[in-house]
């Protein structure tokens, strides 16, 4: 996903840090990815722009030694699946008329209403809240994932009320760098939400699974991803 921009001023960075032409500056640099999946984003770009973007077309990429992993790690438990995507990613997988791969019907709920839809696709995904909400371990493995922040938020909110256990509330602490500025402008904190940051107003429960988005104390594996 990283911009073949960054990676050369990466290269030319310990090029001169260590006062040589060696790729690298001599040290041992790993990457790790797959171009079927996510490329260099360009805001407003075309399909080209995002190839012309890519680690493919860096000064550098002719120099790297290439390792190819093959086995689906992830999927390897569900063969019918991997198989399925691995033809996706190899540009093997049947279109119809318009030039589009239709997913099986075991891997889609069928739309009546937005609310019906979603609820049957959480009973799918979640189908047993109390089991859960007893064991911290039991949703760990169940994962609903969506395009955009709001629709996350969205759900976890009618997820969060599903969990039968009390709920408790954080809110987040906005200040103004002058006081007397305060009141004027913590209504509009409220309502911000950074990215990368959790939302102003948190409702969890015991035992319902969140993941960290910084290192908050990586000695006691509090991580960004766990």
């Amino acid at each position: 996903m990283a911009k073949k921009r960054m990676l050369d001023v990466f290269d030319l960075l310990l090029k001169d840090l260590m006062d040589t032409n060696m790729l690298f500056g001599g040290k041992v640099v790993v990457f790790g990815g797959d171009f079927r999946q996510f490329l260099p984003v360009v805001r407003n770009g075309k399909k080209e722009d995002f190839i012309n973007e890519s680690l493919l077309y860096s000064t550098i990429w002719d120099e790297l030694e290439k390792l190819q992993l093959s086995e689906n790690m992830r999927a390897k438990i569900d063969p019918a699946f991997c198989d399925y995507f691995m033809r996706i990613g190899n540009g093997q997988e049947r279109v119809n008329s318009n030039n589009k791969i239709e997913l099986p019907d075991s891997l889609v709920i069928p739309f009546t209403t937005e609310d019906e839809s979603l609820h049957h696709l959480f009973a799918m995904t979640f189908s047993n809240a109390q089991a859960y909400s007893s064991n911290s371990c039991s949703a760990d493995s169940h994962v609903i994932l969506t395009t955009k922040n709001d629709f996350v938020n969205e759900i976890n909110d009618i997820l969060i009320a599903k969990f039968p256990e009390k709920p408790t509330t954080f809110v987040a602490i906005d200040e103004i760098v002058e006081p007397n500025d305060q009141s004027q402008f913590e209504d509009l904190l409220h309502t911000l939400n950074p990215a990368g940051l959790p939302p102003y107003k948190i409702t969890l429960k015991e035992n319902c699974p969140i993941i960290l988005l910084r290192n908050l104390n990586p000695y006691e594996g509090l991580c960004n991803g766990t």
